[in-house]
């Protein structure tokens, strides 16, 4: 079977192979999916958010849950900084005030 360089079909994020005058499909590359937490979620809320991200990308992407990978970070609180501080610093100064 020879195929042809086809061409990307970018509704379903893959190419197709032109071989005897047919498209054959080639398996889309799988989502991998990157998230990071502040720590401190439960293994129950990220069980959770594990499934409603892979049935996001099913809807949206047309991909098999079986292909999705999602890769979950807990970043520690002294690791994550906004407006220029740690959370853990700006969660203790909320702590100590008045």
């Amino acid at each position: 079977m020879r195929l042809s360089p086809g061409r990307f079909d970018s509704h379903r994020g893959s190419w197709n192979h032109v071989c005897e005058n047919h498209f054959h499909k080639r398996i889309p590359s799988m989502p991998i999916v990157n998230i990071q937490l502040i720590e401190g979620r439960s293994d129950a809320q990220k069980e959770a958010l594990i499934e409603k991200v892979t049935e996001a990308c099913v809807a949206s992407i047309d991909c098999t849950p079986e292909s999705v990978r999602i890769l979950l970070s807990d970043v520690s609180t002294q690791h994550f900084g906004v407006a220029g501080e740690s959370v853990a610093k700006r969660r203790a100064a909320k702590e100590t005030a008045p």
